[in-house]
């Protein structure tokens, strides 16, 4: 029988296996990728859920022959729960996740290229070969094979994968399995991950009604882009119109590509930082409250305080006055 860990680009070129557990194993990034883990479980005979917990230094192209392609057809749900993972297979096709978002793979490619764009990412998967999973499920749970077959044709409906939302279901119950993990109540894992997965058959015709649209690789780039200039420019006034010109890019494709990626709006998160930069030179600084009002794109320190209100519901002054202390 294949084995779904020795087919995996990802357990084998850019991890090493560093612990064996009766109920799990370990995976460590190597060090010229980056930094974390990868702690799988056995769930049943075809199917495994991964914890997923790591940093990447850099973009990471697979270009190994070996590992281009599964030795047959698997099933993969990705759900994202902290940082974002922009992932593309050969064809050019985006695969953008963050926090909140499932994403949806049925075939037999492995990953191409994928970079995460904020420091650590975090996510649950559930994952093995359709076949084996298919039978399985039929034997034990009475769920017919024409169920793994529907949903698999659905997720194919989109070209390979599907992105979308959770729901409230969905997060109960993939914070009963991290709960579970945290406790070692690995019987408990594998009940909720049954569950999910049963849910996601019966759901995803619905579910999939909350997927989310999908953007090319040149319009992702444009989107970070921005982000980047804004992170540099802080002290500028920025305008939505101003950054559609400078980056040509729509007014519509970078508000909703800017909160499918950053989960806010583009003033929403030009607000925050200005209100995080000020803080931290409030905190580590001693300029005066005038200037780091200036430094965060305010015209006056009156303003500034304000926002800063509203945000941390402190006084700039204030939380001066409390760091010295």
């Amino acid at each position: 029988m294949n084995d779904i860990k020795k087919d995996s680009y990802y357990l084998n070129e850019i991890s090493v296996l560093t612990t064996v557990r009766d109920n799990y194993y370990i995976y460590s990034i190597l060090p010229k990728y980056g930094e974390g883990t990868f702690t799988i479980l056995n769930i049943i005979p075809g199917l495994k859920l991964a914890f997923n917990s790591f940093e990447l230094y850099h973009e990471i192209i697979n270009y190994n022959d070996e590992y281009q392609l599964f030795s047959e057809p698997i099933l993969k749900i990705n759900y994202c729960i902290k940082g974002k993972m922009l992932a593309c297979n050969k064809r050019g096709k985006i695969c953008l996740s963050n926090k909140g978002s499932i994403a949806y793979y049925y075939g037999v490619e492995n990953i191409y290229t994928v970079e995460h764009f904020d420091k650590y990412y975090e996510s649950i998967t559930l994952f093995g070969y359709i076949n084996k999973m298919s039978d399985v499920f039929e034997k034990i749970f009475e769920i017919k094979k024409c169920e793994f077959t529907n949903f698999c044709k659905l997720i194919n409906k989109e070209k390979d994968f599907i992105v979308g939302n959770s729901n409230s279901k969905i997060i109960s119950l993939l914070n009963e399995i991290k709960e579970a993990f945290k406790s070692n109540k690995y019987e408990n894992i594998k009940i909720k991950t049954i569950e999910l997965l049963i849910y996601e058959l019966k759901n995803f015709e619905k579910n999939r009604k909350r997927k989310e649209v999908y953007y090319s690789k040149s319009t992702i780039d444009k989107i970070i882009n921005i982000e980047i200039y804004i992170m540099n420019n802080l002290d500028k006034k920025i305008t939505l119109n101003m950054l559609c010109e400078k980056f040509n890019i729509s007014l519509d494709k970078l508000k909703r590509c800017f909160k499918q990626m950053y989960g806010t709006s583009v003033y929403a998160y030009i607000k925050k930082s200005r209100m995080d930069k000020g803080k931290e030179l409030i905190e580590n600084s001693d300029r005066s409250i005038t200037e780091i009002s200036l430094i965060c794109g305010y015209s006056n320190h009156h303003s500034f305080t304000k926002a800063f209100k509203e945000q941390y519901k402190i006084t700039p002054r204030e939380t001066r006055r409390l760091n010295m202390q």
